[in-house]
């Protein structure tokens, strides 16, 4: 056995034994797992081309390019949203900032209303740090509506991942693992909110039972990766 090959098996040892994991056993970016496929998760991105998506209201994905095996935005040019609409599902995607600290994850939106935000809610991508207030406008909220619970951040140079559930009227907003917003579309406490938000005068505001999902253009430089949805049964 090599001296090479020696060395390697003795630093797998040392890192198994301190509770590391080599960075060759985790997924590569934007590809899913045997698992997932099984689960019924379907990826948006290939890391290569921006192939399903355009930007909100037109037929192109401009201000948008792919750098870096990510979808990032170049220059503004408009929300970039899926070609395909979505109800029932569950959405993952992991995002970091080159600039900036301000967009958003925008769904069930419909191009008959505008901006994007008029007709779907909005999980606000931002970056905290530990200790900072939260409120209804921080990052992982449901934009003026719901305050996020939790404050799992990374800094913002390092990949953060959200995940959004809709399923019916229920919603459910992740950040890293951890859920920060639960809530119920119409319930008391929903309707009590929604009468002091900004949105209070809005009425496509997440009134659609499907719709588009959108990245959003704040003016931000920052990039999305490991896109992905898994679409759930209609509810009854």
């Amino acid at each position: 056995m090599s001296v090479c090959r020696i060395v390697l098996l003795s630093f797998a040892v040392l890192c198994a034994g301190w509770g590391l994991a080599l960075a060759a056993d985790e997924p590569a970016p934007n590809t899913l797992t045997e698992q997932e496929k099984k689960d019924g998760w379907k990826l948006l991105f290939d890391g290569k081309t921006l192939d399903g998506w355009r930007v909100f209201k037109k037929k192109d994905a401009s201000g948008w390019t792919v750098k870096d095996g990510a979808i990032y935005l170049e220059k503004s040019g408009g929300d970039l949203m899926t070609a395909e609409k979505y109800g029932n599902f569950e959405f993952s995607v992991d995002w970091k900032f080159e600039s900036g600290n301000n967009s958003g994850i925008i769904y069930r939106i419909s191009e008959e209303f505008s901006p994007s935000y008029a007709s779907g809610p909005e999980m606000q991508v931002m970056t905290h740090k530990p200790g900072d207030k939260l409120g209804k406008n921080s990052g992982g909220s449901l934009y003026d509506m719901y305050e996020p619970k939790a404050n799992p951040f990374k800094p913002a140079d390092q990949w953060n991942n959200f995940k959004i559930v809709a399923n019916g009227k229920h919603l459910e907003q992740w950040v890293n693992g951890v859920k920060v917003v639960d809530c119920d579309i119409g319930s008391e406490d929903w309707n009590q909110r929604l009468a002091s938000s900004k949105w209070k005068t809005t009425k496509p505001f997440a009134t659609q039972a499907t719709g588009h999902i959108a990245l959003q253009d704040h003016g931000a430089k920052l990039s999305f990766r490991n896109i992905k949805i898994k679409v759930l049964p209609e509810t009854k």
